[in-house]
């Protein structure tokens, strides 16, 4: 295996799997692969087999916020690409599209972010929807694990709850964490190609918001202009394609309805966001409070994740501490955009597995890996512990990374975490 600083690592004889997981240990998490798979399978089959047509017997689409890439690829290809950023045209459109009176979908990405979805118009919408669910999946594991999808970390991931939350909220999850994972293991080998991979991820600009401060604090200079040269591109293209219109209509209009939806809006969506923010505004703060508490965590995570980056640390766990740190620093992300964190929790656990557990640490692991679901029922409850939760996991991956956890096990083991 290779590992973040290019050298051929000794541990390639063990394989794609562990070698620190007892015959036990194997057995168990393989019945807990398998339980989920029956869980996830119980809760699916009921929903699916009630829809009518594209239709939920709740009167969304199938594969929920999927409809938005849909309708949105529908309406570009036919040169309608305007209407998209007017909030109230695209929901009007929808409903004629649909036929029917649909409950509201909004489309908050800037106008290059429509490259990515312009094909899916020309499939039937289950099919499409099944088309962008597989694909971004597969580029999400290529990234994670390389060829080893069948590797018990591919199994894993397969089976993580936010790559659940993801496929049942048919987003965009798969391919943001494809672009920062693969970034992220590609940006000492080949600095180009991860550059562009940062630089696609522009589609989400919050998830990309420390990815500049870790590349100045790694010295990373090739990969840094790469990413702005094809951001430039993009927005350069979108212009020609789509027109100034489109950008002026996002900035003033998109926006500005996505940053009121986030301030004063309401619904599921409340209960899907894990950030200090939005848990604020659970607590009943006001806004100007939640930005406040937003504020000093974010001014607390940036020198860490770029004293994280200027040291030498394993590249897996920097990595990992950047990850944790965009769901503490930006107030607007959800829990299917926690796809990326599951990788880092299986970053987590293989360090851990090579220097020994600290006391609680498991714990922690077990609950950072379920909260993309959990987070849910915890908000609605009025219980906002996603931010608890991802600094505790955020400060144990700096401990890791800066060595203030000294090796306790002895043991030098690979859990395949790199192809």
């Amino acid at each position: 295996m290779i590992d973040g600083r290019g050298n051929r690592r000794a541990d390639d004889r063990h394989g794609a799997d562990s070698p620190g997981l007892g015959r036990s240990d194997r057995s168990m998490i393989l019945a807990l692969c398998l339980g989920l798979a029956v869980a996830y399978g119980y809760a699916a089959h009921p929903y699916y087999t009630s829809a009518d047509g594209i239709f939920d017997s709740t009167g969304h689409a199938v594969g929920r916020d999927y409809i938005v890439f849909w309708i949105a690829s529908t309406l570009a290809l036919d040169g309608q690409a305007i209407q998209i950023f007017d909030t109230g045209a695209f929901h009007a459109l929808q409903e004629q599209i649909l036929e029917r009176s649909f409950p509201m979908h909004t489309w908050p990405y800037p106008p290059h972010a429509l490259f990515y979805v312009l094909p899916l118009g020309l499939l039937p919408y289950l099919w499409s929807y099944a088309f962008w669910s597989i694909a971004t999946l597969a580029l999400y594991l290529t990234a994670a694990v390389g060829k080893n999808w069948a590797s018990l970390t591919g199994v894993a991931l397969v089976l993580a709850p936010a790559t659940a939350v993801n496929f049942a909220s048919g987003q965009n999850g798969y391919l943001s964490a494809a672009l920062l994972i693969g970034g992220m293991r590609l940006m000492d080998r080949r600095p180009v190609l991860a550059g562009c991979l940062f630089g696609l991820l522009s589609f989400k600009p919050q998830l990309g918001l420390l990815i500049p401060v870790a590349l100045v604090a790694a010295r990373l200079w090739t990969t840094f202009i790469s990413a702005a040269l094809t951001v430039i591109l993009l927005i350069a293209l979108s212009l020609a394609v789509f027109g100034p219109e489109a950008w002026e209509i996002y900035i003033a209009k998109t926006s500005s309805d996505q940053k009121a939806f986030l301030e004063y809006g309401s619904g599921p969506f409340v209960n899907m966001m894990p950030t200090p923010f939005m848990a604020l505004r659970i607590l009943g703060a006001d806004v100007s409070a939640g930005y406040l508490v937003q504020s000093v965590f974010a001014l607390c995570i940036l020198p860490c994740v770029y004293w994280v980056f200027r040291g030498r640390a394993d590249r897996e766990l920097q990595s990992a501490a950047l990850i944790v740190a965009v769901f503490l620093v930006t107030p607007y992300a959800f829990n299917y955009d926690m796809t990326i964190l599951s990788v880092a929790v299986l970053w987590a656990l293989g360090h851990a597995m090579k220097t020994g557990f600290v006391p609680g640490e498991k714990l922690l692991l077990v609950m950072v890996w379920i909260l993309p679901i959990a987070v849910m029922p915890a908000n609605y409850w009025g219980l906002p512990v996603g931010p608890v939760l991802l600094a505790a996991f955020f400060l144990l991956i700096l401990a890791r990374a800066k060595g203030w956890l000294q090796n306790r096990a002895g043991a030098a083991v690979s859990v395949g975490m790199r192809p």
